[in-house]
């Protein structure tokens, strides 16, 4: 039961730090848009996203069973090219925008466009558990969601959130993508066994 809630407790942190960007994304929305349809976009958004890693999961230990956990090599190599890009000082500053205006479903896109480093690291790690440990992993990476957008809706009230704070926060998810990565390669040799 506690292995249940540590793995709940990894896939809650990889949603957390893989989503800084969105949150950051999202309290700028909040500001143009209102709270209710960021957040509500953000959301789904994140629904979406969680439960496409988690049919991607389903869907890999039927095509390829005992190679799941090579998916690895996926947010491994994109945080690398992530600390490269930080290193070289090519981080993009702009963010996409989005119209004071825009739909639900343009803030539910944008948020999935934002949402890829995160699917890039949930779909391997479900895939390369057990389905227990996948029902422990979506409670985590569900409740981080809503923790987000409850994080959100305080933080757009907090002036020091709509700061550098969240953007030096962001720094941290291409370290995220490669500690994930690494997690996953390093189980995979187990799961031949």
């Amino acid at each position: 039961m506690l292995d249940h809630v540590v793995f709940a407790a990894s896939a809650f942190m990889a949603q957390v730090l893989t989503n800084l960007d969105n949150l950051a994304a999202l309290l700028a929305l909040m500001m143009v848009s209102g709270p209710r349809r960021a957040v509500l976009g953000f959301l789904l958004a994140q629904l979406i996203v969680i439960c496409a890693a988690l049919l991607l999961a389903l869907g890999v230990d039927d095509v390829v069973p005992h190679w799941a956990g090579y998916l690895g090599v996926i947010p491994l190599t994109l945080g690398i090219v992530g600390v490269v890009r930080q290193i070289r000082g090519r981080q993009s500053e702009d963010g996409p925008r989005v119209a004071a205006s825009a739909s639900m479903l343009v803030t539910m896109m944008l948020f999935i466009s934002l949402s890829m480093d995160t699917f890039a690291v949930l779909a391997p790690l479900l895939a390369d558990s057990a389905p227990s440990y996948r029902a422990a992993g979506v409670v985590g990476a569900v409740c981080a969601a809503f923790g987000l957008a409850l994080l959100g809706l305080l933080g757009s009230r907090a002036s020091f959130m709509t700061g550098g704070v969240a953007q030096r926060l962001e720094r941290l998810v291409p370290f995220v993508m490669i500690c994930a990565g690494l997690y996953i390669l390093s189980n995979s040799w187990t799961d031949a066994i």
